[in-house]
């Protein structure tokens, strides 16, 4: 990174996430560009979203950073560049990098039983179906390890149960839940299933135990400050509360209105539960920047995070096929298993768009999305604020940006 452009990011003005490249530089058509400009704003004027910004790079060069609508539709303030996001379970992914950063330094290996770090995790019982009653248990056939905090074969998705207890209490600490979590039975024996749930959380309590350092302190010092991702945070500052997209949701006649979600907690508050299932807040330009790092094999701009080996170990698939996500489930999509953080293409006929074997990606429930495409040297961004996250808006956002490229 230039001496210039490390000024500008100190003061928060660096006015590009990467350096930029034309269309035609970066194999794309520059008309074919304009139409994916046209089907995103088509979806706000038909008052799908409120705002989209979107943003793609390739080889290592900024292609095409856009916004589109308004980031606050009543207060007819416009989408821009840089609006601030929830990024949800985006977050998931910058976690379990923290997490393989950590790995690289031999605090653990994949298959330690998290009980090594949290004590009471070998005495955790198994529910012996997963509608069972919470007294109808069994004991763990084998322990829940790393490897299964990554990949969401922990078990740990006794939503109903951890509802009750109150594990998962923003309010308190990320200790506080471990204690917690080990009174409350898994829903499934460890490594059994791929079931979505809470195991990215536990990464982030296990990243303060390795590090010696609160998640938040360990992301900041390690990863989102070295990587210049100056807007990425677990909670956004007084100052910069004006560039927060407000949340929207469709109402009865398919349209967006503004989401109870803004009655929630205060964004500006900083939070003693950092969250790394789905706490951060980030921009289109951040994540790029943290998607490019990992594009070139875990280094940005002279500075290396993790091993090339490394980067290329967290996209294989690490489940048996056909175990990730159900066609009808609500992050629904064929063909795909799971790696260390994000799902992995494995199957790309039985994909629901154009795509190639390899590709990791993941969204956010507020309807973010991203992925990274390591044939093509290709990461975008969808950066949208109307949950649930649904596969259809993320997959016409894919088909435009690969139907706009030349080679």
């Amino acid at each position: 990174m230039n001496a210039l452009l490390l000024f500008l990011v100190a003061l928060g003005l660096a006015a590009e996430p990467l350096p930029k490249a034309t269309p035609q530089e970066a194999g794309f058509s520059a008309e074919r560009l304009a139409r994916l400009d046209r089907v995103m704003r088509q979806s706000v004027d038909r008052r799908e979203y409120a705002g989209i910004t979107v943003g793609i790079a390739r080889h290592g060069k900024l292609v095409h950073l856009a916004a589109f609508g308004h980031r606050d539709l009543e207060a007819k303030a416009p989408m821009q560049a840089d609006t601030i996001f929830r990024i949800a379970s985006m977050t998931k992914l910058v976690a379990s990098t923290a997490v393989m950063m950590l790995y690289e330094e031999g605090h653990f290996q994949l298959d330690d039983p998290v009980s090594k770090f949290i004590p009471g995790f070998d005495k955790v019982k198994v529910l012996r179906r997963e509608d069972a009653e919470q007294d109808d248990v069994v004991e763990q056939e084998r322990q829940v390890t790393v490897r299964h905090l990554l990949t969401h074969t922990s078990g740990l998705i006794n939503t109903k149960a951890y509802q009750a207890t109150q594990v998962f209490d923003h309010r308190r600490t990320l200790a506080d839940m471990a204690a917690k979590l080990v009174t409350v039975p898994l829903a499934h024996q460890p490594g059994a299933a791929w079931r979505y749930g809470q195991s990215i959380d536990v990464l982030g309590r296990l990243v303060e135990i390795w590090s010696g350092k609160t998640f938040d302190v360990f992301l900041e010092e390690r990863l989102l400050g070295p990587l210049h991702m100056t807007d990425t945070a677990f909670y956004v500052p007084s100052g910069k509360l004006n560039r927060l997209a407000k949340s929207y949701r469709l109402n009865e006649q398919g349209v967006v209105e503004p989401s109870p979600l803004q009655a929630g907690a205060d964004p500006s508050r900083k939070p003693t539960y950092f969250s790394g299932g789905g706490g951060l807040y980030s921009t289109a330009g951040d994540y790029l920047r943290f998607l490019q790092m990992l594009v070139n094999g875990g280094a940005l701009d002279g500075t290396r995070y993790l091993g090339k080996p490394t980067v290329e170990y967290m996209m294989l698939n690490h489940v048996p096929r056909g175990s990730v996500m159900p066609p009808d489930g609500p992050n629904g999509r064929k063909g795909y298993g799971f790696g260390l953080g994000a799902a992995v293409l494995v199957d790309s006929a039985a994909a629901e768009v154009t795509s190639f074997v390899g590709e990791f990606n993941w969204g956010g429930a507020l309807g973010t999305y991203f992925w990274i495409d390591p044939k093509h040297e290709l990461a975008a961004v969808y950066m949208v604020q109307r949950p649930p996250y649904v596969a259809p808006p993320a997959r016409r956002f894919k088909l435009m940006v690969y139907q706009a490229m030349e080679n």
